[in-house]
């Protein structure tokens, strides 16, 4: 099993992501769960799983 941690380059989510080498996946995108920005392209070589962690605030600009 491999983590690490992956930032969203739109939003900036933080993401933990799993990667177990002993399991085939799915191929496929992984998009972030909040905006839709493509993470990763997987093959289905392994199984991949991300889990958000750091949901990024909403910043208002009315009070600007």
């Amino acid at each position: 099993m491999r983590t690490d941690d992956v930032i969203c380059p739109a939003c900036k989510a933080g993401f933990r992501r799993i990667e177990l080498q002993s399991q085939t996946g799915s191929a496929g995108e992984i998009r972030c769960l909040l905006c839709g920005e493509l993470l990763e392209v997987v093959d289905g070589s392994t199984e991949v799983a991300y889990r958000l962690t750091v949901a990024p605030e909403k910043i208002s600009n009315d009070n600007c």
